[in-house]
């Protein structure tokens, strides 16, 4: 399923996404609406209840196709781009599925920013993790600014920012920018792994439990209290939660005998 440049895998709830284009899969005139058109079908699908995003051969995603800057771009266009681009990230943020990024080689630019935009980031040993905008002399894109001060902090975020740093795996995962690092062999099993877990929950409980996590910081504590108890009340007697303890007790007894 999915286009040449953008494949899509299901099976069991989830979607796994694969990009594949020139440049080590950049953000090309082919690949973005590919990818955009891509992700959005398995949004829509009710049968998809996970999305895994992904890159091929050996690397995630370079961000913009440089070979289209430069004096080559209009101003105009760009604007109208960056704003369709904007709601597309707003779109995996905010939308009801977790999405887990599988990111090897190269994360660049707005690469870095899909990555980031992804509800959890696994990374191999091989992960390089670029942020090359004011090497570039222009501005972070893609939601990268606003992700990655929310992942690392306000300090470590300006000082990687302003330098264009690049980021290994392993200090990535220190300072808390992705979740793991899995060696390159296992990480397709490892997210898929992860994947199936969050497969076999309850849809709603995981899209409120995402709204929540992503907007706790900007309420008050008692508006989110409010807000749980509304909430929980709802959830106690749907037929998911009912088989869940049900599920839950079986199991425990069980394991006495």
């Amino acid at each position: 399923m999915g286009s040449e440049n953008f494949r899509i895998e299901k099976q069991d709830g989830i979607a796994r996404c694969t990009m594949k284009g020139p440049n080590m899969n950049s953000l090309s005139n082919v690949m973005l609406p590919a990818l955009m058109e891509g992700m959005r079908s398995v949004l829509d699908d009710d049968e998809v209840r996970v999305i895994v995003l992904r890159g091929d051969e050996g690397n995630f995603c370079t961000g913009a196709d440089l070979t289209t800057m430069g004096d080559k771009m209009d101003p105009a266009m760009l604007c109208a781009g960056m704003r369709a681009m904007g709601d597309f990230v707003y779109e995996i943020h905010e939308g009801p599925k977790p999405v887990i990024a599988e990111v090897d080689g190269w994360a660049v630019g707005g690469g870095f920013g899909l990555a980031m935009a992804a509800d959890i980031t696994y990374a191999t040993e091989r992960a390089r993790f670029f942020l090359s905008w004011t090497k570039l002399s222009i501005l972070p894109d893609f939601g990268s600014a606003y992700f990655l001060t929310r992942r690392v902090g306000l300090s470590i975020a300006k000082e990687l920012a302003l330098t264009a740093a690049i980021i290994d795996a392993d200090e990535a995962l220190r300072i808390g920018l992705i979740n793991r690092v899995v060696p390159h062999e296992e990480i397709s099993d490892a997210v898929m792994k992860l994947a199936g877990k969050l497969a076999r929950r309850t849809p709603n409980v995981l899209a409120t439990t995402k709204r929540w996590l992503n907007t706790g910081h900007q309420v008050d504590l008692q508006t989110f209290l409010d807000l749980e108890a509304y909430s929980q009340a709802l959830a106690v007697v749907t037929p998911e939660h009912d088989e869940a303890i049900k599920e839950f007790f079986s199991k425990r007894s069980g394991s006495k005998e």
